[in-house]
């Protein structure tokens, strides 16, 4: 164990100094060349550690030590790669699809569905003429069929179909 490379011991000479001293001089200046080699490598390690700013975050559970910690890495980080940017997006619109199918569903489990058909009506009274956009409960129903369900056609599903 040690911070350098292992080596084969050279078996000791008989003149019974010991397996770092052969009475060869160039051995003694390759021991004393990996010595310093491994010292400044030791230095190198230590200035690094040095320069580093450490941070513990102490909370409870969900308490946002975690968003912390991301926030920190993305404004003060390495920049991030398109191919990083891509990937958040991805989680991203994952994450949005499945708030949107919890909502829908617990929509449905409460038996809140009457609600949007009224708060519907109430907007067609409000906007009588205007009919260009969806009401609350189009648009459930198109969620409910696209993301719980699975009920959407294939025709629905294409919007240039």
């Amino acid at each position: 164990m040690g911070c350098g490379t292992s080596k084969q011991l050279s078996p000791p000479s008989s003149g019974g100094g010991g397996p770092t001293s052969n009475g060869n001089p160039a051995s003694k200046t390759a021991t004393a060349n990996d010595s310093r080699i491994i010292d400044n490598e030791i230095e190198r390690a230590k200035q690094e550690e040095e320069g580093k700013i450490k941070m513990l975050l102490l909370g409870a559970g969900e308490s946002g030590k975690s968003t912390i910690f991301k926030q920190m890495r993305l404004l003060y980080g390495t920049e991030r790669s398109d191919d990083d940017l891509r990937m958040y997006g991805v989680v991203a619109r994952s994450n949005i699809v499945v708030a949107v199918r919890k909502l829908c569903s617990h929509l449905r489990n409460l038996g809140l569905e009457e609600e949007l058909d009224r708060e519907s009506r109430e907007n067609e009274e409000l906007e009588e003429g205007d009919h260009s956009s969806m009401t609350c409960r189009q648009a459930y129903d198109e969620l409910m069929a696209y993301l719980v369900d699975n009920t959407a056609t294939a025709s629905a599903q294409d919007p240039m179909a």
